[in-house]
């Protein structure tokens, strides 16, 4: 071979080299880090789920009482609440 594409051979070896690093510690992030934070949002959406479940109850409770007091007859739960509606109450 001549010494013109042994370099050329040497610089590509070298780049693919630097690659593969680079993909390593690329995987090695997305491994560790990426999947812990995954996990921890995933947590923090089931506490959020679950005081959600506990408060709608009484917030449309509440909601609908003072509605009543206002002299409004609509009944409302958080799920059909509206942004109009939300600004009234």
């Amino acid at each position: 071979m001549s010494t013109c594409l042994e370099d050329k051979l040497k610089i590509i070896e070298d780049d693919i080299k630097k690659m593969n690093e680079k993909l390593d510690l690329i995987l090695a992030f997305l491994e560790k880090d990426v999947s812990e934070n995954c996990k921890k949002m995933g947590e923090h959406i089931d506490f959020v789920e679950k005081v959600y479940d506990n408060v709608k109850n009484p917030l449309g409770y509440l909601c609908n009482k003072l509605n009543y007091f206002s002299s409004e007859n609509d009944t409302y739960t958080l799920e059909n609440l509206n942004e109009h509606t939300v600004l009234e109450v």
